[in-house]
């Protein structure tokens, strides 16, 4: 399906189908340029068959690709229960539970998929994806491997393995993937960013900045490269360019907890802390259930002398997130009157 138009993420819209016949291509190709139209075609052609599977699950795509992940449920189903083997069918049903967020569903439902057809690329593909998402790292590192294996010249393969490898902490394997990624494709936005990211994570800040400014320079508008961005400033102490990307990324995105808290961290470094306490609560009211942010502020308030209110807002992250050790040792630190240990961590 090399010609089918791609959507958010730069994947395929109807992503989990077979290889087709001519004239089935054709009745997807037009559900793919005219979405609505093309449904209503395949709609049609399962009324003229309708113990056709084929014809059930060319409908199921065409619903997707149109965004109607949940109209497509049925039709699935139905083809389940003609073809209960059908590995297409499966798949399908696993990209409507991922849209439905139903993460554990859809991983069996490519689970399925795989067991029906080990050579289905895609399906691999989706039980990495929802595999990542539930954390079973080791099991997406393993479902990427193997859609690299089916296909090594998938770039989304190669950028998916990285950043599974990433999640699990092996940066340096990420990186290896995230190169032969921009092998092939060499203007990635992904694959740079995410490349920035791992490097960031091994403190790399320099080549961090490089991989992160080449992607906002491919996609100005991305958010996460601005941010990654002035994080690699940060660990650079260049706090002033760092409030700069900060302060671009809050303007592109005014509901990024995580660019208005790089603000906030940039800003105390520069000696400003009412600005800093500002950004910091810019970011609680945009996410307010995240510890971290709640945990800046309690560090912000403290270096005020705001006391008191640097302990409730201590107490609130520590609520959000009782196992965080850090946080409860600066609780614990504030409560006996001492210097929170946590609050220089909690700047970075």
């Amino acid at each position: 399906m090399g010609g089918a138009k791609k959507g958010r993420g730069g994947m395929s819209r109807v992503a989990f189908v077979f290889a087709m016949g001519p004239d089935r291509r054709r009745l997807m190709e037009m559900s793919l340029t005219y979405a609505g139209r093309g449904a209503a075609a395949c709609k049609r052609a399962v009324r003229k068959n309708p113990g056709s599977a084929e014809a059930l699950l060319d409908y199921a795509s065409a619903l997707i690709g149109a965004g109607l992940d949940a109209e497509a449920a049925a039709p699935i189903d139905e083809a389940l229960r003609i073809d209960p083997g059908s590995a297409e069918a499966h798949a399908l049903r696993g990209a409507v539970l991922t849209a439905a967020r139903k993460r554990a569903e859809a991983a069996q439902a490519f689970e399925a998929a795989v067991a029906a057809d080990p050579g289905h690329f895609s399906a691999h593909m989706g039980r990495a994806m929802a595999c990542v998402r539930l954390g079973r790292h080791a099991d997406a590192i393993e479902s990427f491997r193997e859609a690299v294996r089916l296909d090594p010249s998938s770039v989304d393969a190669r950028i998916g393995l990285g950043g599974a490898l990433a999640e699990a902490h092996r940066h340096a394997e990420a990186l290896a993937e995230y190169d032969e990624a921009l092998r092939m494709e060499p203007d990635s936005v992904a694959a740079h960013a995410k490349r920035g990211y791992s490097l960031l994570n091994m403190k790399r800040h320099r080549r961090a900045l490089a991989a992160l400014s080449r992607a906002a320079r491919i996609e100005p508008d991305m958010v996460v490269a601005h941010v990654g961005r002035g994080h690699a400033l940060l660990g650079m102490e260049r706090y002033e360019r760092a409030h700069g990307a900060f302060t671009r990324a809050a303007r592109l995105d005014p509901g990024s907890g995580r660019a208005h808290r790089g603000r906030a961290v940039a800003l105390r470094h520069l000696g400003r802390p009412e600005r800093a306490l500002a950004a910091i609560d810019r970011a609680v009211a945009a996410e307010p259930r995240v510890a971290d942010f709640h945990h800046m502020r309690s560090a912000i308030l403290y270096g005020m002398g705001r006391l008191a209110d640097s302990v409730a807002a201590c107490e609130e992250a520590a609520r959000l997130d009782p196992g965080d050790r850090e946080i409860a040792e600066a609780l614990g630190d504030l409560r006996r009157g001492r210097r929170p240990g946590g609050a220089d961590g909690a700047a970075g």
